[in-house]
């Protein structure tokens, strides 16, 4: 592959945020979430070359990301674990701390329910959450679309018991 470094720079700036969400859907865990962003980015890199355009390439790395992800959270080993930090989400100058707190406290709610749902359920809402059309979430899952779609909304009914009873 010709300009592999540069092409590799193009696809981490396309879709650094998105995996590293991903990866802390997964883990629940700031610091769990860098050591599976770096691993996964490590696996695309090493297999750059074997990229086929055969699909495209953000199917190719939801793939690589997912199946390395599941594989982590078995080595660690990490079904029942918690979020111990929101340090890294932003919180805008000048804006009341009390809604920051707020909100991170509901997002770490989220994270938290997205990471007890069951493996398949947790990719699905990940992609869901980074506006991956039910297509491409059925190519990378391997269900049909409709399949995807039903899926996703009784992922949906699931979280929203689990936050109302985690709000209680």
């Amino acid at each position: 592959m010709e300009n592999k470094e540069q092409y590799f720079l193009d696809i981490y700036q396309q879709f650094k945020d998105k995996l590293f969400r991903l990866c802390l859907g997964f883990t629940g865990d700031t610091g769990e979430a860098e050591n599976l962003f770096q691993e996964i980015w490590i696996k695309i890199w090493n297999h750059l070359d074997q990229f086929r355009n055969e699909s495209a390439i953000g199917t190719w790395i939801y793939r690589i990301a997912t199946n390395t992800a599941l594989l982590y959270v078995k080595r660690q080993n990490r079904y029942k674990r918690k979020v111990q930090s929101m340090e890294h989400l932003p919180v805008e100058p000048g804006g009341d701390p009390s809604e920051a707190q707020h909100m991170e406290e509901a997002i770490a709610r989220l994270y938290r329910a997205i990471a007890s749902l069951k493996e398949l359920d947790r990719i699905i809402i990940e992609l869901v959450l980074e506006g991956t059309r039910y297509r491409d979430i059925a190519e990378i899952t391997g269900l049909s679309v409709s399949n995807v779609g039903v899926r996703i909304n009784r992922i949906k009914k699931e979280l929203k018991n689990r936050l109302e009873k985690a709000g209680e």
